[in-house]
């Protein structure tokens, strides 16, 4: 065999699924027989003229089918969208840290359960982190006694629009922390009420209405459930506490000395006994000095007394 001729190639492998026409017969001719032998395809191909022409008895039989499938890809469309746009809310609900962030959700997404969501997160802060945990500070006591009051009426909002929505679960949790921040506010006194004497009936948290919303909680989840039990028992040893008549102090007994005790710390904290001036200090014994009266301070330098 001579150098300079090229060598003879074997023939390529098909790739899979390549259709191989037989020798003589084209490609194309393949499918276009395959397309012919295929009854809905004539069908379809076909369907145009019969309309148009009113040769098919049934003109009005397929126009309905053809009005059906229609609505049904558009509604397959637009429920893909929806689909979408869904996960896009719980993406930025989950994603939302600050209250600032979970207000934008509220707002820009109403009426929706991602912006109730959003809405039960805030409330949840106004009463934990800027409200409980303040508490027990005289500087910020009266600000976090306000952010639980809001919270309080947050959840009890919640509760009402996760009821329409019938969701039980989320209703019954609203109620449970409606519940925790009445009872919270037990012992202390409403806005303009002197903080040293006041009557029961003006405490900003009641027990009434604290086992009422376990109650109401226990009710909406199942009063026979695990949760719905718990929240009975609640309700009953907070109702038992405030009925005491031993010596055990009572919650709004307690609620309200500690108001008085952290008030008193306060640096504009009323005296305990506004009506009693505090008597003057001295003298000193044994020095015959004068006494000092109440805020007057000494001087540094004066000399020190003499003794008689």
């Amino acid at each position: 065999m001579n150098a300079a001729q090229p060598k003879p190639t074997a023939p390529l492998a098909p790739a899979p699924g390549e259709v191989v026409p037989p020798v003589g017969q084209d490609q194309g001719q393949l499918i276009q027989k395959e397309l012919e032998d295929n009854t809905l395809y004539n069908w379809l191909r076909e369907l145009p003229a019969k309309l148009k022409s009113g040769a098919s008895g049934n003109s009005k039989i397929i126009g309905g089918v053809l009005l059906v499938a229609l609505a049904g890809g558009i509604w397959w469309w637009f429920s893909g969208e929806s689909k979408k746009t869904e996960a896009g809310r719980w993406r930025d609900t989950n994603n939302a840290q600050s209250p600032g962030e979970l207000k934008r959700i509220s707002d820009n997404y109403p009426n929706t359960t991602q912006s109730l969501i959003a809405r039960r997160s805030v409330a949840e802060i106004q009463f934990g982190t800027e409200g409980t945990a303040k508490l027990d500070n005289g500087e910020t006591r009266t600000a976090a006694i306000e952010s639980i009051e809001k919270a309080r009426d947050e959840f009890l909002k919640l509760a009402d629009e996760f009821n329409k929505l019938g969701d039980k679960t989320l209703r019954a949790k609203c109620l449970r922390q409606a519940a925790e921040a009445e009872e919270s506010l037990i012992g202390i006194p409403k806005a303009g009420v002197n903080e040293l004497e006041w009557t029961e009936g003006q405490d900003r948290g009641t027990v009434a209405k604290a086992t009422e919303y376990y109650s109401e909680a226990a009710k909406a989840i199942g009063v026979s459930t695990a949760a719905g039990e718990r929240f009975t028992k609640l309700a009953s040893q907070l109702r038992e506490k405030s009925e005491r008549k031993d010596s055990m102090p009572t919650p709004r007994e307690v609620g309200k000395y500690l108001h008085q005790q952290i008030k008193a710390k306060s640096p504009d904290a009323v005296p305990l006994f506004p009506d009693k001036p505090l008597p003057p200090v001295g003298p000193i014994p044994g020095t015959g000095s004068e006494p000092i009266a109440p805020g007057k301070p000494l001087d540094p330098n004066a000399p020190p007394p003499t003794t008689k």
